[in-house]
């Protein structure tokens, strides 16, 4: 079976959701599907491309997309790769970067209408969202997608909507009322990550905590985003300050501009380490005694999956999709909102408890395959053979007629 994974950028420096991409494709490929991720030609200073090679048994197929903005861009490569995918004759066209014509749409990132409708909703006072409102007019790259997302959900028969959560599901079907119910899949999401044994697990704790100069009996915690205000960094400080002294310490991995996060911390007389981006994130993992998430929005987050498997405990929010995997006082504390700054510093306190980092641990061997990027990729394919002996879904879209022109 022929099997086209659309994502316009394939870069796993960029962000989970290429990072899962490119996971998801080598998987499907090891259920012995012919695959082949059709993204967007990049070009670096030097005018050449950036060697990226694709997983084990997957093919990259680059198509030209120029364009003098990232909106004309990404328009060129939604219409090159709806052209592609055609001529080449796939059996089964899977879209993470909307594109018309797909049999499945995944959404690892999250709708377009929810996404939006989220970015609002972090301004804290009517001014707040007014604000954001009004910039999310200019955000015209992310209108053109939302445009493309709209179309392709509102046509009928309409593809297939895999949400990567329950969570997810339900903002898609709130988003898309219309969408028949039996259109929207859950294939919870999964992560490959290879958990270390218990003596290599304490050993990896006391290098990293040498090499990073912390006290081997500090109480640490996590922090991992490249989005800080998006995952609720700064709620996050001031949630720890609540904390009694000494406070943990926090570790930040990701990119961002630490200078506001840096001050707020010093001002909450919480000691906090800026890593940058983390090389080797597993060995955070064991380092630290507790991760850190009290995200905005999330689908379903994978620092979250790969904490959990790595016997790490959790503290996030009902807003993230990956708190259907946490067992409550087994493997972490959800709360409902980053707004709610008592709740979560209980939740940090309590997550801190010696004991529930032993029962993580404990708990984590039997969460392994159930948040296996393996078990996606098989009820992937699942779907993908119920699919192949129906009729596809999809119809033409008109690239002129999607509201969005090709400048900014």
């Amino acid at each position: 079976m022929k099997v086209a994974i659309i994502q316009e950028h394939v870069d796993a420096r960029r962000g989970g959701a290429e990072t899962s991409t490119l996971e998801m494709a080598r998987n499907l490929a090891a259920c012995g599907l012919d695959v082949t991720v059709v993204c967007r030609a990049q070009r670096n200073s030097a005018g050449s491309e950036p060697a990226l090679d694709p997983p084990a048994g997957v093919r990259f197929l680059r198509v030209p997309a120029p364009g003098a903005t990232k909106t004309s861009a990404t328009r060129a490569f939604v219409y090159a790769a709806m052209r592609t995918v055609r001529d080449e004759r796939f059996d089964i066209i899977h879209a993470i970067t909307p594109c018309p014509t797909c049999h499945v749409y995944q959404p690892r990132g999250g709708t377009y209408v929810e996404t939006i409708a989220q970015s609002v909703a972090r301004g804290t006072t009517g001014i707040g969202r007014a604000v954001r409102r009004i910039g999310r007019r200019f955000h015209r790259r992310q209108r053109f997608l939302l445009q493309i997302e709209r179309q392709l959900l509102d046509q009928r028969p309409a593809p297939y909507v895999v949400a990567v959560s329950e969570h997810a599901a339900r903002q898609a079907r709130r988003a898309y009322p219309t969408l028949p119910e039996q259109r929207v899949r859950v294939v919870f999401n999964g992560v490959d990550i290879q958990p270390l044994e218990a003596n290599q697990a304490r050993r990896a704790r006391t290098q990293t905590r040498e090499k990073l100069g912390i006290d081997p009996q500090a109480p640490v915690v996590l922090f991992v985003a490249h989005n800080f205000k998006l995952k609720g960094l700064a709620e996050l400080i001031v949630a720890m300050g609540g904390l009694p002294q000494p406070r943990p310490l926090l570790l930040v991995a990701g990119r961002g501009a630490s200078g506001p996060f840096a001050r707020a911390a010093r001002r909450s007389a919480v000691p906090v380490r800026f890593l940058g981006p983390a090389g080797d994130v597993r060995a955070l993992y064991y380092a630290a005694d507790l991760l850190a998430h009290p995200t905005w929005y999330d689908p379903c987050s994978r620092v979250v999956l790969e904490a959990l498997v790595c016997g790490l405990p959790v503290v996030t929010t009902r807003l993230n999709g990956a708190a259907e995997a946490i067992a409550a006082q087994r493997s972490g504390y959800v709360v409902d909102s980053p707004r709610e700054r008592d709740a979560l510093c209980d939740a940090l306190r309590r997550g801190l408890d010696p004991a529930v980092r032993t029962t993580c641990a404990a708990e984590a061997p039997a969460l392994r395959e159930r948040l296996s990027m393996r078990r996606h990729a098989r009820e992937l394919a699942e779907l993908y053979r119920e699919l192949a002996g129906g009729s596809a879904p999809g119809t033409d879209i008109d690239e002129h007629d999607t509201g969005c022109r090709n400048n900014e």
